[in-house]
């Protein structure tokens, strides 16, 4: 990972579209894992930059259809409906990104924790609606990653309530793929971005990849622009899924407290950079339900990461390797 910046391709500052003629570089957005997937590369061959990039489309359809919680006949779908009743067999990869959720529950001492979906899933954003403080009563005792049995390549829910969602994690593990795949392909420059998450692989051709941390309250505006390549970045905002309540006029955002069962406070958002996407996705929401400073705190205590938190009165806080030497 190169320290030299920071930051998350929400926006990416790079005019790839705008290549004059003859040059080389690629570039396909399809909306996909209910959001926009983007691949930019450079290749001098055509037909390679076409495979490669049809090759990570294709793989970003296979993990939508294998983690959304909103298509029936997906593996996550089936285990909501039927680890509560009995042991369900779960695929290697899903014992992966499970362990690696745990991992970072571990770590946060539950900031982050997959089956906030036992309440989450009574969040309608579309809608306006949100759960009723009797229900998120009643969920709640579901809400805790310590009741999720896993063994001998099967999954079991010690909870009747349990529900979990893999959209913290599953977009960065996605993004990991991607550049796995560019990289069997003979690709050497390129980014992908699915939605908060992006991996950058090499750099602009000699020049380093110019990223933008998007202004949570300006919705065309951007926060910080700085250089990155090699990267895996990550951002947690309220200002992707959210409504604003009638009654009380409170933002509703997707970014559950698993504490609660309501919206994280006192943040709006989080960029995490990394090596992986799969460390750097659950991190990011892991610092948002954290807050300013009990998110620096773990930041600080990572020796892989660094971050960027955007207070609710839009004060810009750095993690300690990010700082200008005193």
């Amino acid at each position: 990972m190169n320290k030299r910046g920071l930051g998350f391709l929400l926006l990416m500052v790079c005019s790839l579209m705008a290549a004059p003629s003859g040059a080389t570089w690629f570039s396909e957005q399809q909306e996909l894992m209910g959001t926009r997937i983007s691949v930019s590369l450079w290749s001098d061959k055509q037909g390679q930059a076409e495979a490669a990039i049809a090759a990570v489309m294709q793989e970003m359809q296979r993990i939508d259809k294998t983690y959304s919680p909103y298509i029936e006949q997906s593996e996550l779908a089936r285990l909501n409906r039927l680890a509560a009743a009995a042991p369900q067999p779960i695929s290697p990869e899903m014992q992966q990104l499970l362990s690696a959720a745990k991992q970072i529950s571990v770590l946060s001492q539950g900031a982050f924790d997959i089956t906030f979906a036992s309440v989450g899933h009574l969040y309608h954003y579309r809608k306006g609606q949100q759960p009723t403080q009797q229900q998120r009563q009643q969920r709640q005792p579901a809400i805790d990653y310590r009741l999720l049995l896993m063994e001998n390549n099967t999954l079991y829910f010690k909870h009747p309530d349990i529900r979990i969602d893999l959209g913290g994690i599953a977009k960065g593990y996605g993004v990991d793929r991607a550049i796995a795949i560019l990289r069997q392909h003979g690709i050497e420059h390129a980014s992908v971005s699915a939605g908060g998450d992006s991996r950058l692989l090499g750099d602009r051709r000699g020049r380093p990849w110019i990223v933008g941390i998007k202004n949570p309250r300006q919705q065309e505006a951007i926060a910080l622009r700085l250089p990155l390549d090699n990267a895996a970045v990550s951002t947690s905002g309220d200002y992707v899924r959210f409504f604003i309540d009638r009654q009380s006029g409170e933002r509703v955002h997707h970014i559950l407290n698993p504490g609660s069962g309501r919206p994280a406070q006192g943040v709006t958002s989080v960029t995490v950079i990394g090596d992986t996407g799969l460390r750097t996705d659950p991190l990011s929401t892991t610092v948002f339900v954290l807050g300013v400073d009990r998110g620096l705190s773990l930041l600080n205590r990572l020796p892989d990461v660094e971050g960027v938190i955007i207070d609710s009165q839009g004060k810009v806080h750095y993690s300690q390797g990010l700082l200008p030497p005193s």
